[in-house]
């Protein structure tokens, strides 16, 4: 069943894409390499620096549960 509907939405997606040149006219943003920008090791770093925050938050989200949402 998941495959048929997301064969279904991307074929229809794709075509909407292409008919209103989603990609050509930058609606989504463009491409960015990091390491033009920052170079290997900044980008290196940035990328641990944002991992290493992730995991500060998560640890202290699984002992004080602050962020999480009750159903």
């Amino acid at each position: 069943m998941v495959a048929i509907f997301f064969a279904l939405s991307n074929s229809v997606v794709r075509y909407y894409f292409s008919e209103y040149d989603v990609i050509e006219e930058g609606y989504l943003g463009k491409a960015v390499f990091l390491p033009e920008y920052l170079g290997y090791g900044g980008t290196l770093f940035l990328i641990t620096l944002i991992c290493v925050v992730w995991y500060v938050i998560i640890d202290w989200n699984e002992e004080s549960n602050k962020l999480v949402i009750e159903m």
